[in-house]
């Protein structure tokens, strides 16, 4: 693409930027450019020990000072933008995004565009994390070519990136009506349901493309990212980021029937999927309307939102918006099918959505829904501090040759994860709240973080390093209240969450509270894990078996030490690449198992949940590492990146 032509594109992408921005929220609101950024999979990156030779550890100093220096001047986020093979990549419109939340009202986001050697350059950043997106007509960012995953990103100001932009994939159809004649001018969309493997993404805004009809009943639509698609005809539409009712009709799957019934289809980067032929029905649209209530008789600063979603898949059908000013609390959605629903409303401030009602099942059967009302009610966090260990404290020797860490920087370069506990597989219920995925927060300089937007219910925190000197060294949480004592009897010692015993990272929330007091500890000293899964060693003279599957394969590490049995902060997992590689970093230094296994992505689940939350799979978990007995022992500030992990172990 030529510059004279980058006015018009830039144009268009900031539609696909508010999508993607929204996309990464956890509630919506029509209209507003929230930015609620959940970390994506629980998941450790790959970083495997064992007692073969380790690769000797990087040079540098350890932080060992226990005082915060300075915060460094604001620094630069540099990179390139290439093709397929390497070759620079002009004209591409990139854009820089904070990783977690900003306050509505806060500023546009920065934009640039690749000069004719493909680089671009964002300064005066201020610590943190950033994610970069690069828009080129067609073309998609890489992904992971067995998740269809992104694989950018998040980065952090000083790093230098890479940006591998892919030919994007296509679906193609025709739209005819009952009688079989071609439609024109009809909106079709194809709407990203699934990753390769199966796993439902967790953000409730999936991506998607959009085309209209021509004269021939045609359409086509390309630059889609690898994943799998159901493609639809009519009904709702898209706004750059939010459905909205296009003509009060229902929409109609490919190839000729409801949501339930959809065919989802593979796409992947390159690839055209013709003949996605759309019969179109003729079913009669419902409406769905009742009321919002407000515990504080205001509906925030921004107003609020309702999402209708399937009830089976959690895609939104419908929504509604009632202005904050608004006299009338009143919301209908048209254009509804006879099905189940979920119906949730919520409402936002500009520190992120401060109240929502709970998800309400609808069901529409042969007439309009109405008199619905949904109960706003004040949502919880959840916050506390981060505290950085240098391996100098507490009498400790600093770790020799360790990489020196960005003491000052750190807080703000590290992402802190509230995920709710929520039931997976076929057989869960299957209530699709527009909040009940992971909320995230960076600490401020200090180490303060809080978690917001959160629902009642149990939550697990999660601490996600980007520097690979680091390791999670606890999590607590607060110690509950002590009741109040007897009358004579002696007053009990106060209990802080930094006198809790052990870690935890499950808690329990109500609605609308505030918990705090939550500690983690960071130390220096991490370990960092590579290698390889390959087949046993055949017998001399016979043939050597086939590789194992990958894309069905996660590498486990557990504590060795039965004491450390319940640790979950020493139980770490990570996927095996479409070449057999896998990759751990941020390990805490000590003996460990180390295990191949296989695992299964239950029908309508999101990213796999760790195998280790689970008691009954964690003791399951346990008793096959240590049939497989493959023991590695991991020393602080160690680097192994050749390690041979054989499936299945003999």
């Amino acid at each position: 693409m030529k510059l004279p032509r980058l006015k018009t594109f830039a144009e268009s992408l900031a539609g696909a930027v508010v999508r993607t921005y929204l996309a990464r929220a956890s509630a919506a609101l029509l209209l507003l450019p929230l930015l609620l950024a959940p970390c994506g999979a629980q998941e450790q990156q790959p970083a495997a020990p064992q007692k073969a030779q380790a690769a000797p550890p990087e040079a540098g100093g350890s932080a060992a000072a226990t005082t915060r220096p300075t915060p460094p001047p604001r620094s630069a986020i540099t990179g390139r933008v290439v093709g397929e093979s390497g070759e620079p990549v002009p004209d591409a419109a990139v854009t820089l995004q904070p990783r977690v939340f900003m306050r509505i009202g806060g500023g546009s986001l920065p934009n640039a565009a690749s000069d004719e050697a493909g680089n671009f350059s964002f300064e005066g950043l201020d610590p943190g994390l950033y994610e970069i997106f690069a828009m080129l007509p067609g073309f998609v960012v890489e992904t992971d070519s067995l998740t269809g995953r992104p694989l950018l990103g998040p980065y952090r100001p000083g790093d230098n990136v890479v940006v591998r932009m892919v030919k994007g994939g296509v679906v193609t159809g025709t739209v005819t009506d009952g009688q079989g004649q071609p439609v024109a001018a009809l909106g079709v969309r194809a709407v990203r349901v699934r990753d390769l493997d199966g796993s439902t993404p967790p953000s409730p805004f999936p991506n998607t493309g959009e085309d209209r009809t021509d004269d021939r009943g045609v359409y086509r639509i390309y630059g889609l990212r690898p994943g799998l698609y159901v493609v639809y005809a009519g009904g709702y539409g898209s706004s750059g980021f939010m459905p909205f009712a296009s003509s009060g009709d229902i929409a109609t799957f490919y190839p000729s029937g409801t949501r339930d019934a959809a065919a989802e289809v593979p796409v992947r980067a390159g690839q055209e999927v013709s003949n996605l032929d759309i019969r179109m029905r003729e079913d009669p649209a419902r409406q769905v309307s009742g009321t919002v209530e407000s515990p504080t008789g205001t509906l925030g600063e921004f107003g609020a939102g309702i999402n209708l979603t399937y009830a089976s898949t959690g895609m939104v059908t419908g929504t509604a918006f009632i202005n904050a000013n608004a006299t009338q609390r009143s919301f209908w959605i048209e254009g509804v099918a006879d099905g189940e629903y979920d119906l949730q409303a919520t409402s936002t401030g500009r520190d992120g959505v401060t109240m929502a009602s709970a998800s309400q099942r609808v069901s529409v059967r042969g007439a309009d829904v109405t008199g619905l009302r949904l109960a706003l009610v004040p949502l919880a966090s959840a916050s506390g501090s981060l505290r950085f260990e240098p391996a100098a404290e507490a009498g400790r020797p600093a770790p020799e040759g360790c990489k020196a860490v960005r003491a000052s920087q750190l807080p703000q370069e590290t992402l802190v994860t509230a995920a709710p506990e929520v039931k997976t597989g076929a057989t869960a219920a299957r209530v699709f709240s527009r909040l009940a995925v992971p909320q995230s927060a960076t600490p401020d300089a200090a180490g303060a973080f809080t978690v917001r937007s959160l629902e009642g219910g149990r939550h697990r925190l999660s601490v996600r390093l980007f520097d690979e000197a680091l390791y999670v060294r606890s999590i607590q949480m607060p110690a509950p209240a002590a009741a109040p004592p007897r009358a004579g009897a002696p007053r009990p010692a106060t209990t802080t969450a930094a006198s809790a015993s052990a870690s935890r990272e499950v808690f329990d929330l109500k609605s609308g509270q505030q918990l705090s007091g939550l500690l983690v500890r960071v130390a220096e000293g991490a370990v960092s894990f590579a290698g390889t899964v390959a087949p046993p060693e055949p017998p001399a003279g016979s043939t050597p078996e086939p590789p194992p599957p990958f894309s069905q394969l996660r590498v486990h590490l557990l504590p060795q030490e039965r004491e450390r049995a319940e640790d979950l902060l020493r139980y770490y997992e990570a996927p095996v690449t479409s070449e057999g590689t896998f990759s751990f970093k941020n390990l805490a230094p000590g003996r460990y198992l180390v295990l191949a296994r296989p695992f299964v992505v239950e029908a309508g689940e999101s990213a796999p949940r760790p195998t280790a939350w689970e008691t009954g799979t964690r003791a399951l978990l346990r008793r096959e590492a240590e049939s497989a007995n493959t023991p590695v022992e991991l020393q602080p500030c160690q680097r192994t990146n050749d390690f041979v992990l054989r499936f299945p172990p003999k």
